[in-house]
């Protein structure tokens, strides 16, 4: 199983889902337009996701990937941490929070081995993710 989940890391290491086709650029402009252009495709998103619902709660997100969920639960108040096995995508998430000036706890994380205590948050939120998980059984939050 090890070897499986490095090859789903180094994978999405290369390129984060979507930065290819929908990143131009790691400064404000190209963030701007990747967020518009996410809910463009997958407007689905907004009302699943009720980002509006997460103010003031803890929020921990699984795969942050780009960052643009991320970026709606943080204007919308939460106290965010979010993980993502791939350094690139903390790395970009980061570099979009500090452009938009906006907060969370990011950090390298394996879904499949979370080390958060027991209720240590009020929703946990995760989209495209499990599925690419080596062991999705094991994901259970």
């Amino acid at each position: 199983m090890p070897g499986h989940k490095d090859e789903v890391r180094d994978f999405w290491d290369r390129a984060a889902c979507g930065e290819k086709l929908y990143l131009e650029s790691l400064d404000f402009e190209g963030f701007n337009k990747h967020f518009n252009t996410r809910y463009e495709l997958e407007p689905f998103i907004i009302t699943f996701a009720d980002f509006e619902a997460a103010r003031g709660k803890r929020v921990l997100e699984i795969g942050v990937g780009l960052g643009a969920d991320h970026q709606r639960f943080a204007e919308a108040g939460a106290i965010l941490t979010g993980i993502d096995l791939t350094p690139r995508s903390i790395e970009i998430t980061h570099r979009r929070f500090e452009k938009l000036g906006l907060r969370s706890d990011l950090n390298i994380g394996d879904a499949e081995n979370l080390e958060f205590s027991d209720n240590s948050f009020d929703i946990v939120y995760s989209w495209g993710v499990i599925h690419h998980s080596p062991d999705t059984k094991k994901n259970r939050v």
